[in-house]
């Protein structure tokens, strides 16, 4: 630790002078016209990310100033053109005279195709799908993320080998619900987006707890400027959704700045399909249990960004960030019926549940950095602060009457809960990145503080009044605090490729609470270590390997005790006595030509978190509690299929997995002892998307994806399938378009019936939601079009983990 601030302080201290300069030149046509906003961008070396950029003026003319005496890469490249690239040595102010641009008009099959085509770059423990001005940067970016290779998406939840990824914005992580990521992504454009990182490996600058990642990379703000978009979406699945944005972007020499908006209204269902057949000890029937619930759930939705970066000088900046989300008044109507039989299947009664619940929910979410570059080998240091602020109030009212076969009335019962949980998160981190040994040094420091407050009151309701119930009550009190630093480097070794790191995390918890009277504490120093490494045998054939070790922390809302009910005979729970699961990854990989890609992966945790579903035979009562498996380990192998000798109007990949999942917990509900739950799957993904006219103007996306049994904690999956189709057609200019789809034609995506059947458990669940939705939408940019903005998440890492 010493060294590192010696690092830091000498860094800090060293400054490097040079003179600079200025390149200036004309963009024209083959018709001598000049052309505006023509992208002009300076690359240094064989340097992926420009140094500099602009865009021509109405005259085509443009200038690039602050230069310094080498050699630099220019490329010019404009829509309907062919980019022109020109390498040149600056020693003095440079005029490059007038450079002309072909269109580009490939005809194949009465097809002209100007746009690029996505690329997939895989190594081991990572794929980066690059999507920038291709046929699949259109619509959203959730939309976007449901045909990125490796990405399951299954209604709301999305999954990365079985798990669900951190999802990051240009590295910064993004710690919401997963209903409010999918908001946060359906908002998002897709024609913003550079790329999408699919991390199986992650190295040690991401957190700890980081198993698997999704980093999405938003293209960068090269052009001046000022650009605005106007953006909505009509939705018909059984209810209608409706969905208005807006968002401008301004930026000169000093500022960058970024605001949007966006609103949801929402009518959502629901129905569940649920069987429990309760046992008496000697292992008879006693009764069994046909529920069937429908939720409508209302939303209306707001959500709000602000982005400010500053640029100081040459070496300095600064970047203002704050999220706003609030979702006011959110109601779950919840009806439920149940048929209750003996043995003989015969009905003995049946019982009618009515459950109401309004939410309020506000996220606000403020970030500041500091970069400052130590020198022109990209070496920096930033520094980061971020506060947020969350509060969730909830009401609910239950309400259950029994019946006789008749009909006749055998008693009521009613109880309502009143639930608020507060949350307030610090992080505060310092990183550096150094070039070091003709490689990339990368070392860090963060420190978290977590402060989560939640308290339910429960009533007794069926005598008319009001009464509290302390032994359903509870106040949940959570403190966490996190020390956390990484080193990390990266080097090529002529056809060797090596990243290695580790990273230390010191943890110190403490969990109370009032109903259980007791005080859980916990602190920990854990290690991670990650190491990957890839060797090119040739163009065509590379192999490689990795090892990564992770930890799982159990969010805020696991770790409450308080009872949420669907009816008094069936609940889910929060354990407070939850400890975190680490995980060992390892993964082999091997590609041909870059079309074959095959990895053969092997996953182990102990102490994983997952839900565990139990049924009470003599209480007969279903609760869904959140628990520490025994055991859980994964196997896959897996194919990555990406043709290249296609015709240019046609683009298609397929991927599947062969896979093995296993896992061991404590059946407590029998006797007790150990259960293993096992099974073996398939997962197949496929895309095609279609150029349907000449100006490209018209395209058309196709996407299947069939996934097998797998399972979750005690509970077995059946299969599932999809099929989705939607068109797409720009006019003025490329200025607006319009989209239609369907959204899982033949109603297939959400039949997985999640199975939970051993020893004396024996139960079942089925959910229906509204899969099969029509969409359309419009969008309308205004401005400089051609402009890119600085969009990025501006939450932290430990956010994701209140809900």
């Amino acid at each position: 630790m010493e060294r590192l601030c010696f690092l830091v302080l000498l860094f800090c201290t060293t400054s490097l002078f040079a003179q600079e300069f200025s390149i200036s030149g004309k963009i024209i046509n083959a018709k001598s016209n000049p052309l505006s906003f023509v992208n002009v961008l300076v690359f240094e070396g064989e340097a992926i990310e420009p140094l500099k950029g602009t865009t021509t003026n109405k005259d085509g003319s443009f200038l690039l100033n602050g230069l310094e005496a080498k050699k630099y890469k220019l490329t010019f490249s404009f829509v309907g053109f062919k980019t022109i690239e020109k390498v040149i040595s600056v020693s003095s102010e440079e005029n490059i005279g007038t450079i002309t641009l072909q269109e580009t008009t490939e005809t194949l099959d009465e097809t002209i195709i100007t746009a690029k085509k996505p690329t997939i770059e895989k190594t081991v423990g990572k794929l980066v799908f690059n999507v920038e001005n291709t046929s699949l940067s259109i619509g959203s970016t959730f939309d976007l993320l449901k045909k990125t290779p490796g990405v399951v998406v299954i209604g709301e939840s999305i999954q990365v080998k079985f798990q669900s990824p951190e999802i990051y914005i240009n590295e910064k992580r993004v710690h919401l619900s997963s209903s409010e990521v999918v908001s946060l992504l359906e908002n998002t454009d897709a024609s913003n987006i550079k790329s999408v990182e699919v991390i199986t490996i992650p190295s040690t600058k991401y957190d700890g707890a980081t198993g698997t990642v999704l980093n999405i990379n938003t293209s960068k703000a090269i052009s001046i400027g000022y650009k605005g978009s106007f953006n909505g979406s009509y939705k018909q699945g059984t209810y209608p959704k409706y969905q208005l944005g807006t968002s401008h972007f301004y930026k000169n020499d000093w500022l960058n700045f970024y605001g949007s908006y966006g609103f949801n209204t929402r009518k959502d269902l629901k129905e569940d399909e649920n069987f429990t057949r309760f046992f008496n000890p000697d292992g008879s029937t006693n009764s069994i249990w046909n529920t069937d619930f429908k939720k409508i759930t209302r939303t209306n939705a707001h959500q709000g960004n602000l982005i400010a970066d500053f640029t100081l000088d040459e070496k300095q900046t600064i970047s203002l960030a704050t999220t706003l989300s609030i979702n006011p008044n959110e109601t779950f109507d919840n009806n439920g019926f149940a048929v209750i039989r003996n043995a003989q299947r015969v009905i003995d009664s049946t019982f009618t549940t009515l459950s109401d619940l309004g939410s309020n929910t506000h996220t606000l979410s403020i970030t500041g950095d500091y970069r400052v570059l130590l020198n022109p080998e990209n070496s920096n240091i930033t520094v980061s602060a971020n506060y947020t602020d969350y509060n969730n109030e909830r009401l609910q009212d239950v309400a259950t009457t029994y019946n006789d076969p008749a009909g006749s009335l055998l008693r009521q019962n009613s109880f309502s809960t009143n639930a608020d949980q507060g949350t307030n998160i610090f992080t505060g981190q310092a990183d550096l990145t150094h070039s070091f040994w003709k490689g990339t040094l990368e070392a860090g420091v963060k420190y978290s503080n977590i402060d989560s407050n939640s308290k339910l009151d429960f009533f007794d309701t069926d005598m008319g009044g009001m009464q509290f119930n302390p032994s359903f009550s509870d106040d949940f009190n959570y403190r966490e605090k996190v020390y956390a630093e990484y080193i990390n480097f990266e080097q090529i070794f002529g056809d060797f490729s090596l990243v290695a790191g580790l990273r230390g995390e010191y943890t110190d918890v403490e969990g109370r609470s009032r109903t259980l009277g007791e005080t859980n504490t916990d602190d920990y120093f854990k290690l991670f270590p990650r190491v990957s490494g890839q060797y090119s045998f040739n163009e065509k054939h590379s192999a490689g390997f990795a090892y990564t070790k992770s930890i799982s922390r159990p969010n805020y809302q696991n770790l409450n005790p308080f009872r949420y009910f669907i009816n008094e005979n069936n609940f889910n729970e929060g354990n407070p006595r939850l400890v975190p699961g680490i995980s060992d990854k390892i993964a082999l990989n091997y590609s041909f030509n870059n079309v074959w890609n095959f990895e053969a992966y092997y996953e182990t945790i102990d102490n994983s978190l997952s839900a565990l579903t139990f049924q009470d035979n003599e209480n007969r009562t279903l609760r869904n509690s959140e628990a520490n498996l025994l055991r859980d380990f994964q196997y896959s192998f897996d194919i990555q299929y990406t043709p290249r000798n296609l015709p240019n109007w046609l683009y298609f990949y397929v991927i599947t997995s062969t896979y093995y999942l296993e896992n061991k917990f404590l059946a407590v509900e029998s006797v007790p002892r150990t259960y293993k739950n096992h099974t073996a799957g398939f997962y197949g993904y496929v895309y095609s998307n279609f150029t349907l006219t000449k100006d490209r103007s018209w395209t058309a996306d196709l996407s299947s994806q069939y996934l097998s049994n797998f399972i979750q904690g005690s509970t077995s999956f059946k299969n599932g399938y999809f099929l989705n189709i939607s068109f797409r057609k720009s006019f003025w200019n490329n200025q607006a378009s319009i989209t239609a789809g369907i959204d899982d034609i033949f109603n297939t995506a959400t039949n997985y019936r999640q199975v939970s059947q051993y020893y004396n458990q024996d139960n079942y669940f089925s959910a229906q939601v509204e899969s099969r939705v029509f969409t359309v939408g419009f969008k309308y940019n205004f401005g400089n079009a051609r402009l890119r903005d600085n969009n990025r998440s501006t939450t932290t890492d430990e956010k994701n983990r209140i809900n």
